[in-house]
């Protein structure tokens, strides 16, 4: 019990520590796939801006990199760059014998420089840490000699760059310092502003997918933890917690997206104030109107824009001119279309696949927990027909001797046995099964009601007791059941084929059978907890799938979450409609196998009285009375429980004219050696035994059935797919 005791605070313990690390790690990839998605949009929104109308705010800009303020030599290739970041690598081997590289040297050279377009230049400051800018450059060298490697990423002059920066007309130099108060990053990069804008994009979805995953993961861990496992908490909290995170961190996000843009586009609006305002800063702001307006996606997006910008900064009347040059801008910038990949569609298709298998397995394992909830724990003695809920001890008999387990030769009634065998070495090593199998024998089931047989074959066992043990490079694992054990059991009780006068615990397809040394307790809170894990598990991989598709689509936005709030509570109600829902049909059908079992029983006790009869008329003619009761029940229909108010009166005749039967044997010898009576009294008393047990599972199911059915929420369900009250029988 110490030890028990022991591994279950290590066990909460360490649920604590992954609780804890989900609910961090959503909150840190929410933060940072929000602020990615940010920058994509904002990015989205910017026009390139000629070099000749900067003023005071962030732009986007690009043109021909110039060498007039100097140039720095490349350490490595020795040519001539404004800005340089050079690598030196050695490769050697680790102790596994892969090849790794280590750093040996690494820096960057690099200051201020000169951009020029068409329209004029401007003076670019990397300031004093370059290392905090985006620098978008593909590798310019590389070079491996020996064990060395050099690599160099430069910027050189007469190279096309795209600048993210903030111009300083004071000192009439793009910086880049406060951007992120715009929600924009550091660019320098000799790469098409698009491609920056697609894999921010692709890289906001995944990391909001993960997020959403581990913030259902850490609510359900947190609740397993709280040993809460009740379904509709779960939904509950789920869709409060999950719904209304994306629903305030979308309103949020949104609100400070849309300051920053007015922000921006406030600055540049005020310069039309000035009526001498170059035709190019107008067309600059049109420009960035027309971006922003194409760029809104959703209702409260398209509100946001009506509010900050169409209605308090009306766009003026643009004449000819700036129409024109509004139209060659438009024409230019190429609006962000991410193509999924053959890997992009493929990890969108395989997440929606394991989405989908996941939501499978989560709905089996709290379908069994509910099952498991539903049944109620019959003991020993009172055991009736179908399936039924056991505890108790093992125990083994001199007509069921135990088995003996491999290793450790202790005596068991069901163990399974695997020998793996090592191969490869290091990281690379492996354990792969070259033996398994498994044994089982009947074994009684005691409770301190008395006891049952239980014939294993076909059950699911979680054993008692394990042993390990390692020869060379072969591992020896067995697991197994002991006398004594304190066990679980869902199975089917049905007759025993051995003795059909009594009930056994076997196999029944299409229901489960579990044999299990954890207590009940322990076993819902396990289906629970997978089924929770499957649900949040499956979640986040629906929303990844969603958002890969978007993203194609060029229509991922914070609107989005808004959506995913509402998504998030409809698929659980959807998916615990499903798993009520299959309660419902899966108590209706116990009904329905215990009403078929009863008129399969009462039909063969009809079936007997005719046989009765004929041996009966011979040897007891002046019976009369016997004979009448007898003819009687042999002339009436068959009973079922279609009409359940005659089967009590019926089965109450029944066993008036057997009890009758039984004392005219004693008085008529020749009629007791009868065959055909003998046959009879015998098939009587043992249908006489097994209907008693058929009515009394019937009993409990009808009642655990139209229970359900008269309580919410099975309530609703009873009465949109018509279940209708199961009948009782009169007694």
């Amino acid at each position: 019990m110490q030890h028990k005791a022991a591994r279950s605070t290590v066990g909460t313990f360490i649920l604590a520590i992954f609780t804890t690390a989900c609910l961090a790690g959503a909150y840190h990839f929410m933060d940072q796939g929000l602020n990615e998605l940010a920058q994509a949009r904002q990015i989205q929104r910017l026009p390139v801006t000629p070099l000749s109308i900067l003023a005071q705010g962030p732009y986007l800009v690009t043109g021909q990199v110039s060498d007039r303020l100097g140039t720095y030599t490349a350490p490595y290739s020795k040519t001539q760059a404004v800005y340089v970041r050079y690598l030196k690598q050695q490769e050697y081997r680790d102790t596994d014998g892969d090849r790794k590289l280590r750093t040996i040297d690494s820096g960057h050279l690099g200051g201020k420089f000169q951009l020029q377009d068409e329209s004029g230049s401007v003076v670019v400051n990397p300031g004093s840490e370059p290392e905090d800018i985006d620098w978008g450059l593909s590798r310019t060298w590389h070079d491996q000699t020996d064990d060395y490697v050099y690599s160099e990423w430069a910027l050189k002059p007469t190279e096309t760059a795209t600048i993210i920066g903030q111009f300083d007309p004071d000192h009439q130099e793009l910086k880049f310092g406060q951007l992120e108060a715009f929600s924009l990053p550091s660019v320098i990069s000799t790469f098409d502003p698009s491609s920056n804008t697609s894999e921010e994009y692709s890289d906001s979805g995944a990391h909001i997918s993960l997020a959403t995953g581990l913030l259902a993961m850490g609510l359900a861990l947190g609740l397993i933890l709280l040993k809460i496992h009740r379904l509709w908490v779960y939904a509950l909290t789920m869709t409060v917690a999950v719904s209304g995170t994306l629903s305030l961190v979308g309103v949020s996000r949104m609100t400070q997206e849309w300051s920053a843009i007015a922000t921006l586009y406030e600055g540049r609006y005020q310069k039309l104030a000035d009526s001498e305002a170059p035709t190019l800063a107008l067309a600059d702001v049109a420009v960035l109107n027309h971006l922003i307006h194409q760029s809104t996606n959703g209702w409260f997006d398209r509100w946001m824009f009506r509010q900050q910008l169409e209605n308090r900064l009306p766009l003026p009347e643009l004449n000819e001119e700036t129409q024109l040059l509004v139209q060659q801008a438009l024409a230019r910038h190429h609006p962000t279309k991410h193509t999924l990949s053959a890997i992009g569609i493929f990890l969108a298709i395989g997440s929606l696949i394991l989405a989908a298998f996941l939501m499978h397995k989560a709905i089996r394992s709290i379908k069994l927990k509910r099952l498991i909830e539903a049944v109620p724990t019959s003991n020993t003695k009172g055991l009736s027909f179908g399936l039924a809920e056991l505890s108790g001890k093992v125990e083994s008999d001199d007509q069921h001797p135990p088995l003996h387990a491999p290793l450790t030769n202790k005596k068991c009634v069901a163990y399974h046995y695997k020998i793996e065998e090592s191969k490869g070495s290091g990281k690379d090593d492996k354990w792969r099964t070259i033996e398994s199998h498994s044994e089982h024998v009947p074994f009684r089931l005691n409770s301190h009601q008395g006891g049952i047989l239980v014939y294993p074959e076909g059950a699911t066992f979680e054993y008692s007791g394990h042993h390990k043990s390692r020869e060379g490079n072969q591992r020896h694992t067995v697991k197994y059941l002991e006398p004594g054990a304190d066990i679980y059991c869902l199975g089917f009780a049905g007759l025993d084929q051995q003795q059909p006068d009594r009930l056994s615990i076997q196999h029944e397809p299409g229901l489960p059978f579990m044999i299990n040394a954890s207590d009940e307790a322990e076993i819902v809170l396990h289906k629970g907890a997978w089924g929770f894990a499957g649900i949040a598990a499956s979640l986040g991989l629906f929303l990844f799938t969603a958002t890969s598709f978007l993203i194609a689509d060029g229509r991922f936005s914070p609107d989005n979450l808004l959506i995913s709030a509402l998504v998030v509570p409809l698929v659980l109600c959807v998916y615990t409609t499903i798993l009520h829902y299959n309660d419902l049909v899966f108590l209706k059908n116990r009904v329905s196998r215990a009403r078929a079992n009863i008129d399969t029983i009462l039909q063969q006790r009809h079936d007997l009285w005719p046989m009765l009869e004929d041996a009966v008329k011979v040897s007891m003619a002046h019976e009369k009375e016997l004979l009448t009761t007898i003819a009687t029940l042999r002339a009436a229909p068959p009973v079922t429980l279609e009409s359940t108010h005659k089967v009590g009166q019926t089965i109450r005749q029944e066993q008036s004219a057997t009890q009758s039967l039984k004392a005219k044997l004693e008085r008529y010898p020749d009629l007791k050696n009868h065959q055909v009576v003998l046959q009879f009294m015998e098939l009587m008393t043992n249908t006489e035994n097994y209907l008693s047990l058929l009515r009394d599972s019937y009993t409990d199911s009808a009642c655990i059935y139209n229970t359900r059915i008269q309580t919410l929420p099975d309530l609703v369900l009873a009465w949109l797919f018509k279940f209708r009250p199961a009948p009782t029988l009169d007694d």
